[in-house]
């Protein structure tokens, strides 16, 4: 079992891009929605908090590693972050850790969960539905997402410029990408997300509030992507409306990773 760093210190970088905007990822928007600067995207904290399985586990956690997280606290631009991990400990088909990521001045907790290595992928459903993105796009208003709507997606090659885009983006410095033609777990989970919001009108940007994340293969790029997605769970909490989605992305006909991801949609 390689040696998986106990503790890594990381400034969050958000560098401006068109796409932000009109998103939580942008000072004036995120202001409206009553924060004070513009959020670090939270698959930008996963990132962060998996670079401790990557460091350790390397290729081997991109093509069976698991991570589990939740977003406590809200991220900005320059804040300084400190990434944790707990003891190993061995389950049933592998290894797991929790792990943490906090701001480094105030200590406190903005990403709570684990990280694991499976000793083998678990086997994915045979006959994933695909079906064509909604056009025109279906609108939600709060407590109106449905448990069981499966939602569409269109294939989409996950081409080197791409992908070397999104790496800039998370400022990753880890070799493995390049050496390999692999694509960053964080960048397979824009590509769900983007598939999957994109069946939808909501009525505010959605905020990531946490996902699940189980890797059955590595990702390499040049590769036709497509999403088949579903919403499994809906519920509300002090005002605030979420649904869950499942997620598995496919190279050609091989699913490649799940991820299992929790979205506050609205909030009454």
């Amino acid at each position: 079992m390689p040696a998986l760093p106990e503790r890594l210190e990381i400034t969050a970088v958000l560098d401006p891009r068109p796409r932000y905007r009109g998103t939580s990822h942008e000072d004036e928007t995120a202001r409206r929605m009553g924060f004070r600067a513009a959020l670090l995207p939270g698959v930008f904290v996963y990132g962060h908090a998996t670079r401790i399985a990557l460091t350790g586990w390397g290729e081997d956690w991109l093509a069976r590693g698991r991570a589990q997280v939740r977003f406590r606290r809200p991220v900005y631009n320059g804040d300084p972050l400190v990434v944790t991990r707990g003891e190993l400990e061995r389950e049933e088909n592998g290894w797991t850790a929790e792990v943490a990521v906090a701001h480094a001045e105030t200590g406190e907790v903005v990403l709570a969960g684990s990280i694991g290595l499976a000793d083998r992928a678990p086997d994915p459903p045979k006959d994933l539905p695909l079906l064509s993105t909604f056009e025109p796009r279906l609108e939600l208003q709060p407590g109106t997402a449905r448990e069981g709507l499966q939602l569409g997606s269109e294939e989409t090659i996950l081409a080197r410029d791409l992908v070397e885009e999104s790496l800039a983006d998370f400022h990753e410095t880890e070799s493995i990408f390049a050496d390999r033609a692999l694509i960053h777990s964080g960048c397979l989970i824009r590509k769900t997300m983007g598939d999957a919001l994109g069946n939808l009108v909501l009525p505010m940007p959605v905020i990531f509030a946490g996902v699940g994340v189980q890797h059955l293969a590595t990702a390499p790029v040049g590769v036709e992507y497509r999403t088949s997605a579903r919403i499994t769970r809906t519920w509300e909490t002090g005002g605030k409306h979420y649904f869950e989605t499942e997620e598995w992305l496919l190279a050609g006909d091989r699913p490649v990773v799940r991820h299992v991801r929790q979205n506050l949609y609205a909030i009454t």
